[in-house]
């Protein structure tokens, strides 16, 4: 299931990271919630999804403005891929940040 406020793919009919009931099936192109990442770790994440040709979007959790006033290496990004590759993307999450199987399966459930 698919959480259309926060884009994550969850596993029942309340969002459990944002208690959103506006719950549905994925369809293609939905943008889905991959991983929030520091600075360093999200140019390599980045990095890595380009050379794979994985196509994301990175959103910046603090915004370009207080990222400036507080520092790049504060800052975090998020990272959202449409629903198609999410089978792809994980695999290289799991790689690149040891992310344990089950937390991995968790994300496309």
């Amino acid at each position: 299931m698919y959480c259309e406020k926060c884009k994550r793919i969850v596993e029942t009919n309340i969002c459990p990271a944002c208690g959103s009931k506006k719950i549905r099936e994925p369809e293609t192109g939905d943008l889905c919630f991959l991983t929030e990442q520091d600075y360093v770790s999200s140019g390599i994440l980045e990095d890595i999804l380009k050379q794979e040709g994985v196509p994301f979007l990175k959103k910046e959790v603090l915004g370009a403005g207080l990222s400036f006033r507080v520092g790049p290496m504060l800052d975090r990004s998020r990272f959202y891929v449409p629903f198609e590759h999410m089978q792809k993307a994980l695999p290289l999450l799991e790689d690149l940040f040891a992310v344990p199987a089950e937390e991995a399966e968790q994300l496309t459930e």
